[in-house]
């Protein structure tokens, strides 16, 4: 089962992302954020095995949480969605961390896809924490 931390300013977003999710019968949603503050703190608390993370949030915006979410638990892969993709955005918050934006614009089918793929790969990453000798 893998657990998914949603941060987004807006309940209906997180409410749709809810709807959604619940047709995975191998995700499970184990918090939500309103905010980047509150996304890491969740985070740190919930330990989820990947964060869906909004870039433009009231308090604390997902590229700043994104930064100090790579920092403290750098094998959670984290996936931005946002209304605000752009080349820019997208190379700022690889830089910070973020394996994959995807814009709200496309739909639900390319943030599910995204979701699958850096699931998948977090399974294959060794722990770095982890010598392998």
């Amino acid at each position: 089962m893998a657990r998914i931390l949603i941060a987004d300013d807006r309940e209906s977003m997180r409410s749709a992302l809810r709807t959604v999710f619940v047709l995975r019968p191998d995700w499970e949603i184990c918090g939500e954020a309103v905010d980047g503050t509150e996304a890491v703190l969740k985070a740190t608390q919930l330990q989820p095995d990947l964060v869906l993370i909004d870039f433009r949030m009231h308090q604390s915006d997902g590229l700043t949480a994104a930064t100090q979410l790579n920092r403290i638990m750098p094998s959670v892969p984290i996936v931005m969605y946002t209304l605000y993709k752009t080349d820019e955005l997208e190379a700022a918050a690889k830089l910070v961390g973020v394996r994959c934006v995807v814009a709200k614009e496309d739909g639900v089918q390319p943030l599910l896809s995204a979701i699958e793929t850096e699931l998948a790969k977090s399974r294959t990453r060794p722990d770095p924490g982890i010598s392998m000798r």
